[in-house]
């Protein structure tokens, strides 16, 4: 449900008498919960999964982050949409409320993030449009995670316990895909969460990056802080698509495993959602 505060003035009914006009209510947004992912080192990738997953790599996140412990939800997104007019989603017919929001584009995602950094006082992270967009991991507004901080979080962080799947070795605890989601979406939080606190990592619903994919990518990547090729792959037929992890409620176990990659074009929207990073809690936060 939308959040509001505000009153509406009301006179009694007569015939002269002159009813002020309501101001217009202000519109309460909420803060996101948010977890503490701490620096470390860890190997990105898997020798034993897909092609695009190797070679396995030492990773160096060099900075704490934060995390949201939940994907962003239908609820948390139409304020949004609601506040500055954007398209609204289509949720296919489902309840909407705490699902994770569906049927968002890359560029619907960073809209988001800047609007709701705006709204708590912070910096936005991205400027620029289309394939021009750029980004400042030193912001202090709200962001995707790079598919490196992605990738670290769902494994546990420092705290990992060398899980296949974010949480455990067993899907079925902790992902909703295809052996047992009915063949539908689910509300957040419902699975147990990983070693960090956080849910919904594997399966559930795709969720956006900030890197431009590449299956070569890990050959090439920098120990410390990767963030992606610097450009889209315009030269081969998988040009111009961002990274998505996550898998979804449709897909297999092998496709919710904390090392699975996938891809789509950042204009469209499909099963994609996404999860929210930032730099610092904002002051106000609880």
């Amino acid at each position: 449900a939308l959040l509001w505060a505000g009153c509406h003035a009301g006179l009694p009914a007569t015939s002269s008498a002159r009813v002020a006009p309501s101001p217009r209510p202000t519109l309460v947004v909420p803060l996101p919960d948010l977890v503490l992912v701490p620096p470390g080192t860890f190997e990105m990738g898997s020798a034993s999964g897909l092609p695009e997953e190797a070679p396995v790599h030492s990773v160096r996140i060099t900075r704490a982050y934060y995390l949201a412990r939940y994907a962003v939800t239908f609820d948390e997104y139409e304020l949004f949409c609601h506040d500055t007019g954007h398209r609204r989603p289509d949720a296919a017919g489902r309840s909407r409320g705490n699902l994770p929001v569906i049927n968002v584009s890359w560029y619907d995602a960073i809209a988001y993030c800047n609007w709701l950094s705006a709204r708590h006082g912070l910096v936005p992270c991205y400027s620029g449009s289309g394939k021009m967009t750029r980004y400042d991991l030193s912001c202090s507004g709200y962001r995707l995670p790079t598919e490196a901080e992605w990738e670290y979080a769902a494994r546990g962080g420092s705290q990992s316990l060398g899980f296949a799947y974010a949480g455990s070795g067993d899907p079925g605890g902790v992902a909703w895909y295809d052996a047992n989601s009915g063949d539908e979406l689910h509300p957040v939080g419902q699975k147990m969460p990983n070693e960090l606190g956080l849910y919904d990592m594997s399966g559930n619903l795709y969720e956006w990056c900030w890197d431009w994919y590449s299956a070569d990518y890990y050959s090439v990547s920098p120990p410390d802080d990767p963030t992606g090729p610097a450009s889209p792959m315009i030269t081969t037929v998988r040009g111009g698509e961002r990274v998505r992890r996550s898998g979804s409620w449709r897909e297999s176990a092998v496709s919710v495993r904390v090392t699975a990659r996938s891809y789509d074009y950042a204009n469209f929207a499909g099963d994609n959602g996404f999860r929210l990073a930032c730099a610092e809690v904002p002051a106000s936060h609880p």
